[in-house]
């Protein structure tokens, strides 16, 4: 009976963390850092152009007591959640309309086409005159970038419901509206919350990018240009960076297990099909 009640709990936590491509994923980052050690030790470079892995891991362990990275870190996260929340509050139910409509998706399909290959790099310098360089011009740029990618997801997945379905719920007599929600919505909500969870990296990304290559916008970028300026202070913007990668792991990690949590059926049908 014990055996039958633990049952459920294992195979959730299986779904949830999956201990091999944990593991692999170690592995992966041990050779990374091996493969640092070993060139800045025997490359002759100087520590100031490549630092030692073994320098950079232990700065990278001393950066949560760095007050200022800590605030430069939350500073990013911040415009970048904010970023991604307007770009998917605004692209989640535009995808929905576009994707259940095809005079409204042919009536936007130029507009769409044409705003969407504007890299957010090309609106930096039109943004910062209207925005200046603060916080609003990063969520505006997030925002901008992450929009496209929902948005098409959306479509996409609004689009893919099998057609069995809608043919089953219109058979029991479901309106149109009624099975937009009880048939196609649950079923692309999976496509749609992928869509999210690549553009949560890609929210990450273009944070840091912007804050980069805007100065005095603040965040992560500001942090490690600050400490690349500073001779003394080079080798923490290695640290630094890695850093910031470790947290975009974090991200993309976090989201994963929400997605197997929210969408438990979606999880059991890639299950079945490896």
């Amino acid at each position: 009976m014990t055996a039958v009640m633990r049952a459920p709990d294992a195979t959730l936590s299986r779904r949830l963390i999956q201990p091999r491509p944990v593991l692999l994923g170690v592995a992966g980052f041990a050779v990374f850092f091996l493969a640092i050690e070993l060139l800045s030790r025997f490359s002759g470079l100087s520590e100031e152009i490549l630092p030692r892995a073994s320098t950079m891991i232990l700065r990278t362990l001393e950066l949560p007591a760095q007050e200022s990275y800590v605030i430069a870190m939350g500073e990013t996260l911040w415009a970048s959640l904010v970023g991604l929340m307007i770009a998917t509050l605004l692209a989640v139910p535009i995808g929905v309309i576009l994707g259940t409509s095809g005079a409204a998706y042919r009536a936007m399909s130029a507009l769409i086409e044409f705003m969407r290959p504007v890299p957010p790099v090309a609106l930096i310098p039109p943004v910062l005159l209207i925005m200046g360089a603060g916080a609003e011009m990063k969520i505006f740029l997030v925002a901008y970038s992450t929009f496209w990618i929902i948005l098409f997801n959306a479509i996409y997945g609004i689009r893919g419901v099998e057609p069995g379905l809608k043919d089953m719920a219109r058979v029991f007599g479901t309106g149109r509206t009624k099975s937009l929600v009880v048939v196609s919505l649950p079923s692309a909500a999976p496509f749609i919350f992928t869509g999210v969870q690549i553009a949560a990296t890609a929210a990450f990304i273009v944070t840091i990018g912007t804050e980069v290559l805007a100065g005095g916008s603040g965040g992560i970028g500001q942090w490690l240009m600050v400490n690349l300026n500073a001779v003394t202070r080079r080798e923490w913007v290695f640290a630094g960076a890695f850093g910031a990668g470790l947290v975009g792991v974090a991200i993309t990690g976090l989201l994963v297990i929400i997605g197997r949590i929210a969408f438990p059926w979606s999880v059991s049908n890639r299950e079945r099909a490896e």
